[in-house]
């Protein structure tokens, strides 16, 4: 029954966090995309505290290793979903969502560049995928959408590289305060840092747009981000990581197809090849590392 539950959990994630592409594609239209993002950030920390709270459990403001904490957030929350945000403006929504799932791949980069870690065939394999799926996206985007695909493109990649930093440095050095003081202070901490680029480098918000945006700030902060991280943790607490992990595969996938029937994003014969080399150079990525850490314990 636990399991069962830990699964129900999961399926809600990837179909909120699938979903919330759209939602936020048509927010954008009315917001710039730093702006939104911080607003996101700062009403998910007050989610999630509120969350706690109403399910009995105090909430902790204090958490151990901030300097680190920090850096994590910045790159993972600040950096990751607000270059993808950014770049988000210039692209569908399946191709957006495809490139920013991308992060296993980086973080096998990364590790194989920076820390000299051996790869295996597996991981050659899995990145060779990833590489050629963003190359045939990238191919594509030139004739379409000019220099803007590309731009969308880079900003994309940017964001799933600054995730997989993020994961990478609190790979190194894991820390063993509450994930749930942690995420809310990560959140707050991001969200701040956000808000601040978007006032020095973004045009100013249009407050006439607020009504239109109240609908989009509103589920991101209660639901994708409040609600989903409960039921992701949640599902943490029953699933196996690697499991789990791997079923966030799915999540461009349903991007892609709730484009394709919400807002008529047919995608073309080059983006399902290329949503195929990725999604399958990101499960090998994510079943490998699995399998090495249980080899390791």
């Amino acid at each position: 029954m636990k399991t069962s539950g830990g699964f129900l959990c999961l399926l809600f994630v990837v179909i909120i966090w699938g979903t919330n592409w759209l939602v936020i594609k048509d927010a954008l239209e009315s917001s710039p995309p730093l702006f939104f993002t911080g607003v996101r950030l700062l009403g998910g920390a007050i989610a999630i505290g509120a969350a706690r709270l109403c399910l009995g459990y105090p909430l902790q403001l204090g958490c151990d290793r901030k300097g680190r904490l920090v850096a994590v957030g910045l790159l993972q929350m600040a950096g990751g979903l607000g270059l993808s945000l950014a770049g988000l403006q210039y692209l569908d929504v399946g191709t957006s969502a495809l490139i920013f799932y991308t992060m296993p791949l980086w973080l096998v980069a990364i590790e194989w560049t920076i820390d000299r870690q051996k790869q295996s065939l597996l991981d050659v394999v899995a990145l060779t995928c990833g590489m050629l799926g963003l190359g045939l996206l990238a191919s594509g985007a030139i004739p379409v959408a000019t220099s803007h695909g590309i731009l969308g493109i880079a900003l994309l990649s940017m964001a799933a590289f600054s995730w997989a930093l993020g994961t990478w440095i609190h790979k190194r050095a894991p820390g063993d305060s509450n994930v749930w003081n942690r995420t809310i202070f990560q959140l707050a901490t991001s969200g701040v840092v956000v808000i601040v680029a978007s006032l020095l480098l973004e045009r100013r918000l249009d407050w006439t747009q607020l009504p239109i945006l109240a609908w989009p700030i509103a589920f991101n902060c209660i639901v994708a981000t409040g609600l989903a991280f409960v039921a992701w943790y949640r599902a943490l607490s029953s699933i196996s990581t690697q499991i789990a992990s791997q079923s966030l595969v799915l999540i461009p996938v349903v991007a892609l197809v709730a484009a394709a029937v919400l807002q008529q994003e047919a995608p073309t014969a080059r983006v399902v090849l290329a949503c195929v080399l990725i999604i399958v150079g990101v499960t090998i990525a994510i079943w490998h590392a699995g399998g090495q850490r249980s080899r390791s314990l």
